[in-house]
């Protein structure tokens, strides 16, 4: 347990939390990842997530940019992977379906109300007009090699 919500919520009252939680969620996770002797932290991106990812830079900082598949940080000794980051999140949610894996429900207050949420139905739109459009998003980052890809 954290004290993510309180501090976000109720210390710093944030009307766009997303960003801050983001990387107090990481600051958490690397943290404990180096306790427990980790040099690697694999993390659950997914092709969907990075799609995503690349049209909020584009449509809100005018930026051409995307986590990448792999890095490493060199302040905290450690790498991170995501692993899923070619599976869609169809995949990802049958796969965890079919093999009965325990999936949280977000219990965050913003969820399903955010920038990301609004992203994902505009691309879902777009989806439907230029199918397969979140693996050309990937496609691209692979072949142009923007942030590492």
């Amino acid at each position: 347990p954290t004290e993510l919500y309180h501090i976000i919520f109720e210390t710093r009252k944030e009307k766009n939390p997303c960003s801050l939680c983001a990387k107090m969620r990481r600051g958490v996770l690397h943290r404990v990842a180096k306790e427990m002797g980790c040099s690697k932290l694999a993390l659950g991106h997914h092709q969907d997530d990075a799609a995503e990812t690349f049209m909020m830079n584009l449509l809100n900082g005018g930026t051409i940019e995307c986590f990448s598949p792999k890095s490493y940080l060199s302040r905290r000794d450690l790498y991170l992977i995501r692993p899923m980051i070619f599976c869609t999140e169809r995949i990802v949610r049958n796969t965890a379906a079919r093999l009965s894996l325990p999936v949280c429900k977000s219990l965050c207050p913003a969820d399903g109300v955010t920038n990301r949420e609004e992203t994902k139905k505009f691309l879902e739109e777009l989806d439907e007009k230029y199918p397969s459009l979140t693996q050309k998003i990937t496609g691209a980052l692979q072949k142009s090699h923007i942030s590492n890809w």
